[in-house]
């Protein structure tokens, strides 16, 4: 998957190396079913602040696009949605598997593995998300700039304009 998905929007903010880009919503995202959910690229809501790479140099006001690879928001995904419920499955089926073995209440034993694994892998995201958020492809990179050019009225005294 080499899709390469952009965005165009303003800096608000320098931070460093990152910039703070403020998007509005697409009209796409109206008909999305997680749309309020959704916190990949800082979603929700009708504008989204996202954190980016300030790779083109941009300054507060610029209009830049940023971009982000396709894959690594597929996998970023996977681990977000998928990986919760499939732990929570497997410490269901261990706690039942284990229950044949261990003298104790068949559901006690499901619902501590089931909880125990579904809680764990939250935990286990929250350190995983801080080591991609430094990788260069799971954080989108500012990829051009336009700084906008200022309209000023005209100060020619000897033209009155009505």
């Amino acid at each position: 998957m080499g899709e390469v998905l952009t965005r165009t929007g303003v800096v608000r903010a320098i931070q460093g190396r990152m910039a703070l880009v403020v998007t509005i919503m697409e009209p796409e995202c109206e008909s999305c079913k997680a749309k309020e959910a959704c916190s990949t690229l800082g979603g929700g809501g009708a504008n989204a602040e996202i954190p980016a790479r300030n790779t083109a140099g941009a300054e507060v006001g610029d209009i830049v696009t940023i971009s982000m690879a396709g894959s690594s928001l597929v996998k970023v995904s996977f681990l977000v949605y998928m990986l919760p419920i499939l732990v929570l499955i497997a410490g269901i089926v261990l706690g039942h598997l284990l229950s044949t073995v261990i003298p104790v209440n068949e559901n006690i034993l499901v619902g501590v593995f089931g909880l125990f694994g579904f809680s764990g892998t939250f935990v286990w995201l929250k350190k995983k998300g801080d080591s991609l958020s430094n990788k260069p492809g799971f954080v989108p990179e500012i990829t051009s700039k336009q700084t906008p050019t200022q309209q000023f009225p005209p100060t020619d005294l000897a033209c009155p304009v009505k």
